[in-house]
């Protein structure tokens, strides 16, 4: 923990987290960011061109960070057919034992 001066006020550290509504609006935000970016990317190499993931995940971020979570798993449902939270769940699970499994293979 920190000192702090007088004139600071301590902050609780639950009050510090996000809401639960706010982690679930951003874990489709990550799926959507995710798919979208692995879908562009096959593009890319499809059409023999580079993809930038810093630079996707860059814009995907400005373009999409306020938008609404019920926007957002329209989004989800139209694109990807994850029809409904649990689907998006999954999916997210799914795509951090990818990472996982990629990881692996690296080292």
């Amino acid at each position: 923990m920190t000192q702090m001066t007088r004139n600071q006020q301590q902050t609780k550290a639950l009050d510090q987290v996000i809401g639960y509504q706010d982690k679930v609006r951003l874990m489709v935000l990550e799926v959507l960011r995710e798919e979208s970016g692995r879908e562009l990317a096959a593009q890319a190499r499809f059409n023999q061109q580079e993809f930038d993931w810093n630079e996707h995940n860059i814009y995907f971020r400005q373009d999409y960070s306020e938008t609404p979570i019920n926007e957002l798993l329209t989004y989800a449902k139209r694109l990807y057919g994850l029809k409904d939270l649990d689907a998006v769940r999954e999916r997210r699970k799914a795509h951090k034992q990818q990472r996982t499994a990629r990881w692996a293979e690296a080292s």
